[in-house]
């Protein structure tokens, strides 16, 4: 048999089984229509208010630099694991096993102190920075 009406075959096989579930679904379905069914929210609260909520940027900050240093994590612990054998081996220098992780360190440093500069791990402001980010954003 030739390969291509393999891949051919599951390619019909892959397009089929979706597209026939989806007819299925659409002939078998309740149709009931009703004008609470057009509303935003099917549950039958009447919405309050505007559909645009502003979200504090700071969650987005978090987030990410919850990512940045989970990954650090990441990055960090199999070095960790073959650095005692490493060390045991004569045939690296000490340089060698620790430059390349207190230079990766060295850079995640610099990023958090830059961060923390910002305010980007300062969650909640004093009295004083919000009315100092007021008269900023007045002038």
């Amino acid at each position: 048999m030739n390969d291509w009406i393999a891949i051919g075959a599951l390619a019909f096989v892959g397009l089929l089984i979706p597209l026939g579930m989806m007819a299925v679904s659409y002939l078998l379905r309740p149709s009931v229509p009703e004008t609470s069914k057009r509303a935003t929210y099917e549950s039958g609260e009447v919405p309050t208010g505007g559909t645009r909520v502003r979200v504090n940027i700071q969650y987005y900050m978090v987030a990410l630099l919850f990512l940045v240093f989970d990954i650090e994590t990441v990055l960090l612990f199999p070095w960790a694991v073959v650095y005692l054998d490493a060390v045991e081996s004569d045939a690296i220098s000490l340089f060698e096993i620790l430059g390349p992780m207190v230079g990766f360190v060295a850079i995640l440093f610099v990023g958090l102190a830059w961060a923390w500069r910002n305010g980007a791990v300062q969650w909640a402001q004093t009295r004083q920075q919000v009315d100092a980010e007021a008269e900023r954003n007045r002038s």
